[in-house]
């Protein structure tokens, strides 16, 4: 892999720092210099993303499908553009596991319980800061390569996952607001949206903010379409099933962990919108029995 020297460090830091204090034009002057004078790939990583807030998702596509399997540590966000089918998992190689996390669908609590049958302290929520440790897998390395393991997810219903995004991160954490020093805007898109405002603008949400597009891109971006190669996939009602089996598999003892999940929303679950419908196809398609 190709190492960045100081110099194309400190200019991607340069350009990331022009980008997230909302000088856009000022960053992407230097991005455009930086891909003219430099064959490191950051640099592309760095233009896939501005493609996207651009919102020229399919040119953004085309550049990360070309350098993201060799790229160091690619974001959920990245692998589910470029369209490859590789998943990023937690690998427990000395218990034989491989956990696909999906964002919103349990996936802190069975994080928090894998830090237990590795001998290590649960970390709650703060488990999040260890995304980079997940490992890129293809997914017919199921079959083969990991044919052995014990490989699992949990899934769930698109507009759950949405409602769930938006009430206990948006809402109940402020997130958007704290990754972005306090600011009640970023390049003009509220970090405090209602949840109508959300849903109305969620194609924007998911192009300015990265943390939102790993919340709400499909399950099937995560996980592919062929559920048969899990060893085990299930809905958020199965949860107890998947700690029964990591339990049995681990020979560990896994206690509750119901208080890691995010708080609940009041309202009941909306229809999902029609404009919406597309995005999510698939993940009713492939995974809609779990729901």
């Amino acid at each position: 892999m190709m190492r960045a020297t100081d110099a194309e460090k400190a200019l991607a830091a340069d350009i990331w720092g022009h980008f997230l204090g909302e000088r856009y034009d000022a960053a992407r002057t230097l991005l455009d210099s930086a891909l003219r004078e430099s064959k490191h790939p950051r640099f592309k990583r760095i233009e896939a993303r501005f493609l996207l807030f651009e919102g020229r998702e399919a040119q953004s596509a085309a550049i990360l499908s070309d350098i993201i399997e060799t790229a160091w540590n690619p974001g959920a966000w990245e692998l589910a553009l470029a369209g490859v089918p590789v998943g990023r998992a937690k690998v427990l190689d000395a218990h034989k596991i491989l956990f696909f996390p999906v964002r919103k669908c349990g996936c802190t609590s069975v994080l928090n319980l894998l830090k237990l049958i590795e001998g290590k302290s649960m970390r709650g929520e703060h488990i999040h800061q260890e995304d980079t440790n997940n490992q890129p897998v293809r997914f017919d390395a199921l079959k083969n390569t990991y044919s052995e393991y014990f490989s699992c997810a949990l899934v769930r219903e698109p507009a759950a996952r949405l409602m769930s995004y938006h009430h206990g991160n948006i809402v109940a954490r402020d997130q958007l607001a704290v990754h972005h020093d306090g600011r009640g805007e970023f390049y003009g898109v509220s970090t405090r949206p209602t949840w109508g405002e959300f849903l109305e603008n969620l194609a924007r949400y998911r192009q300015v903010f990265v943390t939102a597009r790993n919340h709400t891109d499909p399950v099937t971006s995560f996980l592919g379409n062929d559920p048969s190669i899990y060893s085990w996939v299930g809905g958020m009602n199965e949860f107890p099933s998947l700690v029964a089996r990591l339990s049995a598999t681990s020979g560990t003892e896994l206690p509750e962990v119901s208080e890691m999940r995010s708080p609940s929303p009041t309202k009941d679950l909306p229809d999902m919108p029609a404009e919406l419908e597309q995005l999510y196809k698939d993940d009713f398609t492939v995974y809609g029995r779990y729901f």
